[in-house]
């Protein structure tokens, strides 16, 4: 056993540079390539297919993403395309000024129809959904958006992809692996460790490595909460109309998510909170914002637009 370790263990010392970079390379590139190629791989994931056929983008649904573009100004030059998708909130995808463009999928209940219809099977972690029955009304009811919540929705997604904020998300793994390499090989010569048994070197990489991976969760869920309130603020500055959408959009998902904790029952008081917010799977991270701090947020804001004199 010995041999193969010292071998190894003499490869990485050779070509740890190299190994490093390729290892963080790898790492950024495996997070943006969602992101670099949207099409077909997006739509292949979340398309909305009825009666198994996909089903096409309505012309209202399309008015409604053509002029949330116009209400932000968003160049003719960006390219982006619009689908419908099962989910009930909007998903993206992308870089749109990049050849490949983005996606958007717009939820199929926007319309108000196919998704909530008795006759259209729809499956929520592992339930099904009778849209007649008075409990599963309160989730209909949640889903049911007005214009304006419609819109504040899918132009957080259109701020997330001008703002090229996946590329920023992808940076802490392959930073973080870079850090712990650097702190780690210096602490280890510091140390005198490489002169030393090769167990305690194991031992101090493994020390080194569950500090790096803390590292990454807290950076990871750091950015992720400043990206989700800024996204939100910066939607809900667009207009007072939008800053009300934002209000109705994240309240309607609160009341959706209790629904689904009255559904499911013991599994749902598992998978959310009292509140409304989704119940965090890991004791030391919480990966997303709370939704009844979006919620607050964006209220708040506007709160202040409606103000007399407010700038």
């Amino acid at each position: 056993m010995a041999g193969p370790l010292w071998r190894a263990s003499a490869f990485v010392q050779r070509h740890r540079t190299g190994l490093l970079v390729g290892s963080c390379a790898g790492l950024f590139g495996a997070q943006i390539s969602y992101h670099l190629f949207p099409d077909p791989v997006v739509q292949w994931l979340y398309q909305y297919w009825p009666q198994g056929q996909p089903a096409p983008l309505s012309p209202e649904l399309q008015r409604l993403f053509q002029e949330v573009l116009q209400d932000m100004g968003v160049p003719s030059g960006h390219c982006y395309e619009a689908f419908t998708t099962f989910t009930f909130q909007p998903v993206s995808a992308g870089f749109p000024r990049l050849p490949a463009g983005a996606v958007v999928g717009i939820p199929a209940s926007f319309l108000g129809g196919p998704v909530t219809h008795s006759d259209q099977p729809v499956i929520v972690h592992g339930h099904r959904v009778n849209w007649q029955s008075p409990a599963d009304a309160r989730l209909r009811d949640a889903l049911t958006l007005s214009r304006d919540a419609q819109k504040f929705a899918l132009a957080r997604e259109v701020v997330y992809l001008e703002s090229a904020a996946a590329a920023l998300q992808a940076l802490p793994a392959p930073a973080c692996l870079a850090g712990t390499w650097a702190l780690g090989v210096g602490a280890k010569h510091d140390l005198g460790l490489y002169g030393g048994p090769m167990n305690l070197r194991a031992a101090f990489n493994l020390v080194a490595a569950v500090a790096g991976f803390a590292a990454y969760a807290f950076s990871t869920d750091s950015l992720t909460h400043a990206l989700e309130a800024w996204l939100d603020h910066l939607t809900a500055s667009l207009s007072a109309a939008y800053a009300r959408g934002g209000v109705e959009f994240n309240e309607k998902v609160l009341s959706g998510i209790l629904a689904l904790r009255g559904l499911l029952g013991w599994p749902g008081e598992k998978l959310y909170t009292a509140s409304g917010n989704v119940a965090p799977r890991h004791w030391f991270r919480v990966k997303h914002l709370p939704y009844t701090t979006r919620r607050d947020s964006v209220l708040q804001l506007w709160r202040v637009m409606l103000t007399p004199g407010s700038s």
